[in-house]
């Protein structure tokens, strides 16, 4: 059985290719969701369902910004999405940001004019750099959600971490929200606690997972302040109740869990993979520097460090700056660290103290690795992709039990700063691949924010660029790199997060995708508008070509847009005014709007009964 992957396709055409299926009249194409950190609980970073951007397509004359929205503070963390998403009386797609000011924002992920959020919360004020002698400005502003959240496959609910300061007194908090309105669920939010946990030091800096029926959060530090240990928690996604913790350093300090952001990976069984930093070690309860198995329930299963982990150590050259990442269909788990030396470990059997019980080990890159792709390519065969700190990108093959430790890629182009790229790859199965890196454009990301890029390449051919973000600068630049988010990739288009256009305290989300080249659709067909109760309803007939519908009235000779960025070919809104209500539709895709569709009319002759209060 191949791992589950949160990354869901809807699609009715081909049911085999299917993990659940769903009637979407209005796209005619496979339909993704990412819910989770890197696209699913391998971490390999990859969207296999992308049926729209191609190595063909993907360039500057035809793919380029298509919106951005501005946001309140920073965004450390991956873009979530989530399609049809029944928000109001429509269905829609929706893209979920967070930023460090302890916002979460609800946009819908195609309409270019609907610039306000479907909704918006904010947790209160939240710590900042200034509120300890933390001795860097690696984040250099406010700290309130760092982590990537998580989002259910039933696709409800969102969890999401904030660190929040009131009355001088510091907390993180658990929230779970209602995606449709953003509004905190039953049991939520919960506090964050547990035997030598600091909410201000400990940093959630690695992105939530849920797996087996519980949300698990994961725990790094900020500039190494003590005390800290690395911690992973497990709460009841439904309770919100705590039912584990594992501590990396009992009895010690540090030995974070930072994988520059990334979630532990997962598998088939529920067991759990990630890496640590610096810190205590001693090979019964204290393990800095090492790969770490645990069980559903937090139970040590198994563990590997380094033959040079005081080495490590000492040198603050952490293992884990890039995260575990588990190769499908195999029993190996990978990951590299600050030293740039890429480790491959037999999930079964993980040795624990000594290089020489590792599958493999050689140097992959000449300094930090902080992010991996892993793809099975119909011209290359099972390739690793990866761009190191003041490195080149490189791809490296997998034979099936080993990498061939000599690149067959190397893009001749360096970075020169911390950290390195952040990843993504898009394909259709194994054909159409392109690997998108999003880094810095200049200088040096440790310390301050930096002007970003996001580069587009053929995976087949990486030195073959398609496109990056600054050909077009006055149309497609992103402003400020956001330091180790990777850009979601999914239905044809691009979500960057940003650190805006100041150092601190600002943020932006740019969307990318297909520019208009062609004709808009045809307009919706036998549209239908009938009372319903207390509601109108409306559907109409599903337009092939489109992408999302505008649905307009008009009542006493007054026209306005009631929706947009409808993704099914159906409405409902109250019944509210007596009289007259004429309807319209109109059908979108990226080459523009149709003309209206015919029009329907409802009669409101009488007020609507109102709803009986208990």
């Amino acid at each position: 059985m191949k791992r589950k992957d949160l990354t869901r396709i809807h699609c009715c055409a081909q049911a085999v290719l299917c993990l659940t299926c769903f009637a979407l009249p209005s796209v005619t194409s496979a339909q993704v969701d990412v819910l989770t950190n890197h696209n699913n609980r391998e971490r390999t970073g990859t969207n296999l369902h992308e049926t729209v951007l191609t190595p063909a397509n993907v360039n500057a004359a035809k793919f380029g910004m298509l919106f951005k929205r501005v946001v309140d503070d920073q965004l450390y963390a991956q873009p979530l999405l989530v399609t049809n998403v029944k928000i109001g009386g429509g269905w829609h797609d929706v893209v979920y940001v967070t930023t460090v000011n302890n916002s979460v924002y609800a946009f819908d992920a195609n309409d270019p004019k609907a610039i306000v959020p479907f909704w918006h919360v904010n947790f209160g004020t939240p710590a900042n750099l200034n509120d300890a002698d933390f001795g860097c400005t690696d984040i250099n502003g406010n700290m309130g959600i760092i982590g990537t959240p998580v989002i259910d496959e039933k696709k409800t609910t969102l969890y999401v971490v904030a660190l929040t300061k009131a009355g001088g007194q510091f907390s993180q908090r658990l929230h779970a929200l209602d995606l449709a309105t953003g509004a905190d669920l039953a049991h939520s939010p919960v506090s964050i606690a547990a035997h030598g946990f600091d909410p201000l030091l400990q940093n959630q800096r690695p992105a939530l997972f849920l797996s087996s029926g519980n949300v698990f959060i994961g725990y790094a530090s900020h500039c190494d302040k003590d005390p800290y240990h690395g911690f992973l928690m497990s709460y009841d996604a439904a309770s919100l109740s705590q039912n584990g913790v594992f501590n990396t350093s009992p009895g010690g300090s540090e030995a974070s869990i930072w994988q520059s952001g990334q979630a532990p990976a997962v598998d088939d069984k529920g067991n759990i993979y990630f890496i640590t930093g610096n810190g205590s070690w001693n090979g019964t309860t204290q393990f800095s520097e090492s790969f770490i198995k645990l069980d559903p329930h937090l139970h040590l299963l198994d563990w590997f460090t380094p033959t040079n982990h005081f080495e490590l150590d000492k040198s603050d050259t952490d293992l884990n700056s890039s995260g575990a990442v588990l190769i499908p269909g195999t029993h190996l788990v990978i990951g590299g660290g600050k030293e740039g030396v890429l480790y491959v470990i037999d999930t079964e059997h993980f040795g624990h103290l000594g290089d020489e019980h590792a599958v493999q080990r050689f140097p992959a890159t000449s300094s930090h690795l902080h992010s991996m792709v892993y793809w099975k390519s119909a011209k290359n065969g099972n390739t690793l992709y990866l761009w190191g700190q003041r490195d080149r990108a490189r791809a490296y093959r997998f034979n099936g039990n080993k990498f061939d430790e000599t690149p067959f890629m190397i893009r001749p182009d360096k970075n020169d700063g911390h950290p390195g790229a952040m990843l993504s790859l898009s394909a259709n199965g194994d054909k159409n691949g392109i690997l998108w890196a999003a880094i810095h454009a200049t200088g040096d990301s440790w310390n301050e924010s930096r002007p970003g890029i996001l580069h587009a390449y053929d995976a087949d051919d990486i030195n073959h660029e398609l496109w990056n973000s600054l050909e077009n600068p006055a149309r497609d630049d992103c402003n400020n790199y956001s330091k180790m988010s990777p850009p979601t990739v999914a239905n044809g288009k691009v979500y960057l997060a940003s650190f805006g256009t100041a150092n601190v305290g600002t943020g932006q989300l740019c969307v990318y995708g297909l520019l208009p080249n062609g004709s808009a659709p045809d307009a919706p067909a036998n549209l239908h508008a009938a009372l319903q109760g207390r509601f109108i309803g409306l559907t109409w007939g599903p337009v092939a070509q489109a992408t999302t519908y505008i649905v307009e009235s008009s009542q006493a000779g007054a026209a306005h847009i009631i929706a947009s960025g409808l993704t099914r070919p159906e409405f409902t809104e109250p019944a509210e005014d007596l009289g007259t209500k004429t309807y319209w539709v109109r059908a979108v895709n990226a080459n523009g709007e149709s003309v209206p569709s015919a029009t329907a009319t409802v009669d409101v002759e009488q007020a609507p009964h109102p709803r009986h209060k208990h």
